[in-house]
């Protein structure tokens, strides 16, 4: 019965970082979405400057990572180690957005 319940604490350990990381990645994907449009917005008005071009470019790529990492983590329960010794995916680094009405509302908080 011991057995029983350290995995069952270990399943609950792990669906609990999951979520964790799910919604870390849900977060940053809307984050950078929401600049990627506000960018996309001053380059179709012709407001754009090079920088914000060259910005919009760079969180472009950066998306990319976050969609890849969320669609990684997605997996993770169907490892063979899941849910004793899951092999989690590289979270890739987070964008600094200066401009982020996201990261000044977190900020406030």
């Amino acid at each position: 019965m011991k057995a029983a319940e350290v995995l069952a604490e270990r399943l609950a350990e792990s669906k609990a970082q999951l979520a964790t990381r799910n919604a870390t990645a849900a977060a940053q994907i809307d984050r950078i979405t929401d600049r990627i449009e506000t960018l996309g917005y001053g380059i179709e008005a012709g407001e754009a400057t090079p920088e914000d071009e060259a910005e919009q470019a760079a969180l472009i790529v950066n998306l990319k990572a976050w969609k890849a990492y969320k669609f990684a983590l997605g997996k993770v329960t169907a490892q063979a180690t899941w849910p004793t010794a899951p092999v989690w995916p590289v979270e890739p680094p987070i964008p600094e957005i200066a401009a982020a009405p996201m990261l000044v509302a977190a900020e406030t908080e």
